[in-house]
């Protein structure tokens, strides 16, 4: 995957789907891979998922043909820096207000000359330096996409300006704490979270970034497809089986 996973094997602009894996399961991981989402994410900001298990999450997923994405706890150099080595290829860093946290997300993550991300030779993310350090950290640069997560009524504010920083590769929508911040807890469908995230992906788009969103089917969800959104996170293992599990057991009697 020396690649930007945003283009297909032929270079061509592709659409990226995936599901979310909050219970830490690689078993999961590959499975989401196998049924054929091209996207697999591993949660650590609300999920158990340590380091460890992540190399293990982007290891499942890249094995059954998947891009393994990483949304992290925080923007700290620590952890932008760890799940890129644990083989993480695109990292969605929450609660982005500011062009200074982007600027710091891009010089934590991204070699030089773009970033200043540790000299390290040894890990899944630079492919143990087996092409050498020159084209380990150029296929990196390439390869990993870093988000950053648009959540708040100052991000929204100060997005022309995120989106001027350079090497920052995309901007993701998280309409749940956008529809707080809004004013519309917990409606992401409603009209104005709808079209502030509408707004939001046009000004990325025109500033030359990639977008993204995590948003179940609905209106949002719909609108975004429409417009033209690189990157869609549609649901997940916990969320879909606290659906089915009642179902089935309401489908069986206990007697």
């Amino acid at each position: 995957m020396n690649r930007d996973p945003f283009l297909d094997d032929q270079g061509q602009p592709r659409r990226l789907r995936g599901v979310t894996i909050y219970s830490g399961s690689p078993l999961l991981a590959g499975l989401a891979a196998k049924v054929g989402f091209e996207v697999v994410w591993i949660e650590m900001e609300h999920g158990p998922a340590s380091f460890e298990r992540v190399e293990s999450l982007c290891l499942a997923a890249k094995a059954n043909g998947a891009v393994p994405l990483v949304r992290l706890p925080d923007g700290e150099r620590h952890h932008v820096l760890r799940a890129l080595e644990s083989g993480g290829q695109i990292l969605v860093v929450p609660m982005i207000d500011t062009p200074e946290q982007a600027r710091r997300l891009v010089e934590y993550g991204k070699f030089a000359p773009i970033g200043r991300r540790g000299f390290n030779l040894r890990t899944w993310g630079v492919e143990f330096g087996l092409a050498g350090p020159e084209a380990a950290f150029a296929q990196a640069n390439e390869r990993n996409r870093i988000f950053a997560q648009i959540e708040t009524a100052q991000a929204v504010q100060n997005l022309d300006a995120i989106c001027a920083v350079e090497g920052l590769d995309g901007i993701f929508i998280g309409p749940g704490d956008l529809s707080v911040s809004l004013g519309h807890p917990a409606q992401v469908n409603h009209p104005e979270v709808i079209e502030t995230a509408l707004k939001c992906m046009r000004r990325a788009k025109e500033a030359g970034k990639y977008t993204g969103v995590l948003v179940a089917p609905g209106a949002l969800l719909n609108a975004m497809l429409e417009a033209g959104v690189d990157l869609v996170l549609c649901g997940g293992d916990v969320v879909e089986l606290a659906a089915a599990w009642p179902k089935l057991l309401a489908s069986v009697s206990p007697k």
